[in-house]
């Protein structure tokens, strides 16, 4: 507890006196209790998990032309020693000309459309022990350069150093059967995470549509796991492949209707039993909005998307074959809130997760959201050597949870 609170102070200081010379700074500071509904399927795992964490970020313009922003990120968790982390979300300066902009440092870039998965989003790692949804990211070194065309934009990015994902230790909750050891992980290229990967992404808007094309070549994010065994026990080693991603997203707007698209063809990632498969994979759907329901100033969206991995029982997910069909209910209150729920269905078993989501503000400062997480039907596997993409939700099926999470901005 004395580590984070000197953390916080050293932090929360650095930045306030930068804040008297012309810098804007801001923070949250939340606490998370997570409470799970069976008992520990591994030995070392706690019925509960409870961490803090703090996120604070600075920024500042030079000129009109020259700004730099600043935001780290610490949480310290209480049962997870794996879980208790540090990161620099962004460190970036961002320079704008009339007809480009210039990106170097540490920075946070976003790619997606659909709602249950982002699979163009490959810019960032991501930081699987802050939550299983893949939507927190790990900050990227780069150098971005964004070129404004007609009607969209040309973004090219130079990546110098990769971020390894990060797992849950033995003793934390949501991880397989086998620990995955993040302390020896395996790649393809003998640069290690010193590989110069690069991206590029074309941006267009017309009317009510908007697309994007992309490319990406070097260290793949998703980490494919080979068996290992270290002097004590078996484990499981993150191994990083040498891919090439070809992305494709869409979007379409008309009247009620948002309709979305995601679809990606990779090279060189190999698959759960590690044969490198060449594949396709797409998600894509609709959201219906509904306003002013019953006279009233709630609006309802009804969202239904489609799943799909060509790899099916060789993909390094459960959701390879899965209908999505969800709610998202906004109150347009004075404490924006707002319930989301998602139920993700497999197309070929019975099993399925239920994602509950519902968040609200208390004043200016205080934030609340609950987070529901179930897992259920997902089938059990005998060995390693035999898992099948269904399965690896069988990994979790102890670990259904509640989660209570209280944010204080300032």
């Amino acid at each position: 507890m004395w580590a984070i609170v000197q953390r916080v102070l050293v932090l929360s200081v650095t930045l306030v006196s930068a804040s008297a010379q012309g810098w804007e700074f801001e923070g949250e500071v939340f606490s998370q209790l997570r409470l799970f509904g069976e008992a520990p399927d591994y030995p070392g795992q706690a019925s509960q998990n409870q961490s803090i964490a703090v996120e604070l970020s600075a920024y500042h313009e030079f000129s009109k032309a020259l700004s730099f922003e600043f935001v780290p990120f610490f949480r310290q968790d209480f049962q997870d020693d794996e879980r208790s982390h540090g990161d620099i979300r962004q460190a970036y300066a961002l320079w704008a000309g009339s007809n480009v902009e210039v990106g170097v440092g540490i920075n946070k870039v976003f790619w997606g459309v659909t709602e249950a998965q982002h699979l163009v989003d490959i810019i960032n790692q991501t930081d699987a022990i802050e939550a299983l949804d893949q939507e927190e990211k790990l900050g990227q070194p780069m150098l971005s350069l964004s070129l404004p065309i007609a009607n969209g934009l040309v973004d090219i990015y130079l990546m110098p150093y990769f971020r390894e994902r990060t797992f849950a230790g033995k003793d934390g909750r949501l991880r397989p059967a086998i620990v995955i050891d993040t302390d020896n992980p395996v790649y393809e290229h003998r640069s290690r995470e010193h590989h110069l990967d690069w991206a590029v992404r074309l941006k267009q808007s017309f009317q009510q549509t908007e697309f994007a094309l992309s490319y990406f070549e070097g260290t793949g994010r998703d980490p494919s796991i080979i068996r290992s065994t270290t002097l004590s026990e078996s484990v499981l080693a993150p191994y990083y492949p040498q891919i090439r991603q070809f992305g494709f997203e869409a979007q379409y707007i008309r009247d009620a209707w948002l309709w979305k698209l995601e679809t990606i063809y990779r090279e060189g990632q190999p698959n759960l039993q590690f044969s490198v498969d060449n594949y396709y994979a797409v998600t894509g759907g609709f959201e219906y909005n509904m306003y002013a329901i019953f006279n009233t100033t709630h609006d309802l969206g009804i969202i239904l998307e489609g799943i799909y991995d060509e790899r099916r029982d060789l993909a390094l997910s459960a959701q390879e074959e899965d209908i999505v069909l969800g709610t998202r209910w906004t109150l347009n209150n004075l404490n924006s809130t707002e319930i989301l729920a998602l139920w993700i269905q497999d197309a070929d078993t019975s099993a399925h997760n239920l994602v509950l989501e519902f968040s609200m503000h208390y004043g200016k400062s205080v934030a609340i959201t609950l987070e529901a997480l179930m897992f259920s039907g997902y089938p059990g596997a005998e060995s390693f050597n035999d898992l099948k993409a269904d399965q690896l939700g069988g990994q979790l099926r102890q670990d259904d949870y509640l989660q209570i999470e209280v944010g204080y901005f300032f």
